[in-house]
């Protein structure tokens, strides 16, 4: 282990320390557990955002967030979505019904616990625990160009049961920084 991945290592640790209570909510020991979050499983969702970006899970946002970005869908972040009414309205019932606010996922119940319910966050760094468990990938994003992923919104980049709604510590691998030394779930 190279001294800087012992200091990133033990610097992690030191920023994680009130965040790693949660890890056992957010890391899914089994397919179908109520750990983690729900996946992105709608097949229009998946199609129609996915084909974009890593389909997010609705349980990381409350519903007043995912209908936020439902009336911005023509600025979403500096592109105009051209979908039409009927499939507008299909992927917002999808997200709005299955939102961190309404979701029985552990994962969800906990980032609702930081929410100001006077809030609505419309990206993900706007939710508290999930900025405070990345501090310290920003600050090494910010200071090592070897890093591969580059955006928080890559959450599939270091995540290895994104996929599966599983956000577990035990499937971190940042490319260019840390090794694979975990497996995923199976």
């Amino acid at each position: 282990m190279t001294r800087y991945a012992r200091w990133f290592a033990a610097l992690a640790f030191a920023a994680a320390l009130p965040a790693l209570a949660a890890n056992d909510r957010f890391y899914k020991e089994a397919p179908g557990s109520m750990n983690g979050f729900m996946p992105a499983r709608d097949a229009l969702y998946v199609k129609e955002c996915g084909s974009c970006h890593f389909p997010y899970s609705p349980g990381l946002l409350p519903a007043r967030s995912w209908e936020l970005y439902g009336k911005r869908f023509d600025k979403h972040f500096g592109d105009s979505l051209n979908l039409s009414p009927e499939t507008h309205a299909a992927i917002m019932k999808y997200l709005v019904d299955n939102a961190a606010d309404r979701s029985k996922y552990e994962g969800s119940m906990t980032f609702m616990e930081r929410i100001d319910p006077q809030r609505t966050p419309y990206r993900f760094r706007d939710v508290p625990l999930f900025m405070e468990m990345h501090r310290v990938i920003v600050e090494v994003i910010d200071k090592k160009p070897k890093v591969k992923v580059r955006k928080l919104s890559n959450c599939n980049g270091c995540h290895q049961g994104a996929d599966e709604g599983s956000f577990g510590y035990e499937e971190l691998v940042i490319p260019g920084l840390t090794v694979m030394r975990n497996r995923r779930m199976e």
